[in-house]
């Protein structure tokens, strides 16, 4: 019968460590692939907050780079009404978006889409909601404002007062001869009249 080799105690402990050695770098090299998955860690506004004054951008941070194209920012306010005004900006880990003007109180939606390092896409929604106290108060419309009083016009002279008038500036410097041949002509009058009741029959001429 044949003699079995039996090992020694440490001759298995040696071999047990050569065989972890050679599996500690293929676990290495399998980490880095298992943990590339891209996540949002961060956002500003922050997801679910209620703002009192209008944010002028939105910026979405990632645990890594995102890719520059292919990412997409949407921003809906309460009136239906899209917000992000332009193209979405990758720096590094961090893509942002501007925002127009928010003008409508409520709650606002981010709808994002980015394309991380690895090349996998991530996709999301966040919300905010905008203050009443945050949006100033439309001013008033030109027709809606107070207009300014109007001077009342004077109501127009009446056909008599306009002759008068008339007659006035007409005379213009001749007011005073006028004058005296109107009260010579009343003198007259008298005159004709004694002189004919004078001729009467029965006077006591």
């Amino acid at each position: 019968m044949p003699d079995i080799p039996v090992q020694s105690p440490g001759r298995r402990v040696a071999a047990l460590l050569a065989g972890l050695l050679l599996a500690l770098p293929l676990s290495v090299g399998l980490a880095p692939s298992a943990q590339a998955h891209n996540t949002l860690i961060s956002s500003s506004p922050e997801d679910g907050a209620t703002l009192d004054a209008p944010p002028e951008e939105v910026v979405l941070t990632f645990n890594a780079d995102v890719l520059e194209g292919g990412n997409g920012i949407v921003v809906t306010g309460p009136d239906g009404a899209d917000y992000a005004d332009g193209e979405v900006v990758v720096d590094g880990s961090e893509a942002s978006v501007a925002l127009a003007p928010l003008t409508v109180p409520g709650e606002y939606t981010i709808d994002y889409r980015i394309v991380s390092a690895d090349g996998h896409p991530l996709s999301d929604t966040l919300s905010f909601t905008l203050d009443e106290s945050a949006v100033p108060e439309p001013s008033p419309s030109p027709s809606e404002a107070e207009e300014p009083g109007e001077e009342e016009t004077p109501p127009p002279a009446s056909v008599e007062e306009e002759a008068a008038t008339d007659v006035r500036s007409l005379a213009g410097p001749f007011a005073p001869v006028l004058g005296v041949l109107a009260a010579i002509g009343g003198i007259a009058v008298i005159a004709i009249i004694v002189i004919r009741l004078r001729r009467r029959p029965g006077s006591g001429d």
